[in-house]
């Protein structure tokens, strides 16, 4: 695969074939990472850890590896300063780290049993450790390949292409670790055989990585290491959006990890269920992540940015409804629920997340701001779990509710009791989830947008997108009345419940009563 200095050579030029066929490399790339994460990780490796003894203080604290060791972003900054060449230390990066990956097979059969919680935990921080070097490498090389005017459409084609496939793989992944124990003699052969396929699928996902070309980085001077990480600083935009960023990380990380443990301890599902839903998630986000693209690039990441944060925050507050229900098919209906709104509102947040740095950073500038928020992010995301895998435990013996009662005097003994909010264990961490998220929804209000829009005229957009995104025979029902609505509806509900910075300026007369910009061409 590799048979010539020259390969790792950085092009002067692409012209527009060499960049197609690197944009195809990267699609392909996309998928076998999402294979490798999707049976490497989420609901797999948590009841892997679950299996092998892990204890919630454990379980936040391998959701903290990654996160933890994006501190390596500040040397690999200076490795690509020195050596500039991007892909070459990517993809070696990427080989070694996911080799190490293999390690983890053959915990199930270490002695003692108490050593293999801790082994994991060394196999996943090697491979998280080089996982942060590549992808120090891995994202300014990207930004300079993808055109700034497709760039979001591109990745999110990507993230789109890679979501479906791997929600599929995922599916069968949970049926495969409840059916093949019959078969394979015990639950730990089920699991190595469903995650080794997804460590194969890491180290064939190297080919398509190597064929992606690398542009020569823009020239640039020697410069220390306090001008290297104090100029994305002393920038007032990505200042504020760093400080959103880290929030939010942190709002998202105190509950995520624990969605797995909550519903394989508290609300008992097998793991094909799990993963279920988990695909339902995935499959909603692989719909919606084009019609976010399209959007955002028509607007701003921003605006995108602000309507699906409060979009996850809404399907968080539903978690603690799931655990107060005592019929299974209210509980599968609340729980379907919150992964549909989950993956219509996560599209936008990975895209965007993914994305806006993107546009703050300077072109041959980028690895330093992307190590700057690399490293303040993951401070974040790596202390969260810590904090709430510790409360974990403690507020398992933990509970508030409110009850209202109500008895009546004209029958004897009738009493009618009302209990509304009924939060114990991870509930908690759901509320603080909400409570961080929403703090740091107000602060990116703060952060300055080149193109301001209207939330409605977003939402409205994004209902377009959708509408023209459906299967034609599910559009052909536009003859019956409403049907149209149907899809509107709750878009336009959310534009609805949406935070708004108030601005001056008159009302924009190409807007519809949905909010849609009807000035766009049909």
């Amino acid at each position: 695969m590799v048979n010539s200095v020259a390969f790792w050579h950085p092009k002067p030029t692409l012209d527009d074939e060499a960049r197609r066929r690197g944009i195809r490399a990267f699609e392909a790339d996309g998928v076998c990472s999402q294979i490798r994460d999707s049976l490497l990780s989420g609901p797999l490796l948590i009841g892997y850890a679950l299996l092998l003894g892990a204890s919630n203080t454990a379980i936040g604290a391998l959701a903290a590896l990654g996160p933890a060791t994006q501190i390596l972003q500040l040397p690999s900054v200076a490795l690509i300063e020195h050596w500039r060449a991007r892909k070459a230390i990517c993809w070696w990066a990427a080989l070694v780290g996911r080799s190490a990956l293999v390690g983890m097979l053959a915990l199930p059969w270490l002695s003692p049993v108490r050593a293999r919680v801790p082994a994991l935990f060394a196999v996943l921080l090697i491979a998280a450790a080089l996982a942060s070097i590549s992808s120090a490498a891995w994202t300014p090389w990207i930004r300079d390949l993808l055109p700034d005017d497709t760039r979001t459409r591109v990745i999110a084609r990507r993230m789109a292409l890679a979501t479906g496939i791997g929600a599929a793989l995922t599916l069968a992944a949970g049926i495969a670790v409840d059916a093949l124990p019959a078969r394979l003699g015990s639950l730990p052969n089920a699991y190595v055989a469903v995650m080794g396929a997804g460590v194969a699928a890491g180290l064939l996902g190297l080919i398509p990585l190597g064929r992606i070309p690398e542009p020569l980085m823009a020239p640039s001077t020697h410069r220390p290491w306090r001008d290297v990480l104090g100029a994305p600083l002393r920038n007032r935009d990505f200042r504020a959006l760093v400080a959103f960023l880290a929030t939010w990380t942190f709002a998202v990380n105190l509950s995520t990890p624990f969605f797995t443990v909550y519903l394989l301890r508290r609300l008992a599902l097998p793991m094909a269920a799990v993963l279920a839903f988990t695909v339902l998630s995935q499959a909603t986000s692989a719909v919606m992540l084009r019609a976010w693209g399209v959007v955002a690039d028509r607007f701003s990441t921003l605006a995108v940015l602000r309507i699906s944060s409060l979009g996850f925050l809404l399907s968080v507050a539903g978690w603690p409804v799931a655990g107060t229900l005592e019929r299974p098919w209210l509980v599968v209906l609340v729980l379907a629920a919150v992964h549909l709104t989950a993956g219509v509102a996560a599209a936008g947040v990975n895209l965007c997340t993914g994305t806006v740095a993107m546009e703050v950073a300077p072109r041959g500038e980028a690895a330093s701001y992307f190590a700057t928020n690399a490293i303040v992010s993951g401070a974040a995301a790596g202390l969260a779990p810590l904090v709430a895998g510790v409360s974990a435990d403690w507020l398992e013996t933990q509970r508030f509710s409110v009850t209202f009662a109500w008895t009546s005097t004209l029958r004897e003994g009738q009493r009618l009791a009302l209990r509304p909010l009924d939060l114990h264990g991870l509930d908690f961490l759901f509320v603080a989830t909400v409570l961080v998220g929403l703090y740091a929804v107000h602060r990116i209000l703060g952060v300055v947008e080149r193109q301001p829009a209207d939330r409605r005229v977003v939402v409205g957009a994004l209902a377009d997108e959708v509408w023209e995104r459906m299967a034609h025979p599910l559009r052909a029902i536009t003859t019956v009345p409403g049907a149209r609505d149907l899809v509107y509806f709750p878009f336009s509900l959310l534009g609805r419940l949406l935070p708004e910075r108030r601005r001056g300026g008159g009302g924009d007369p190409g807007r519809g009563r949905r909010g849609i910009d009807r000035t766009r061409p049909p």
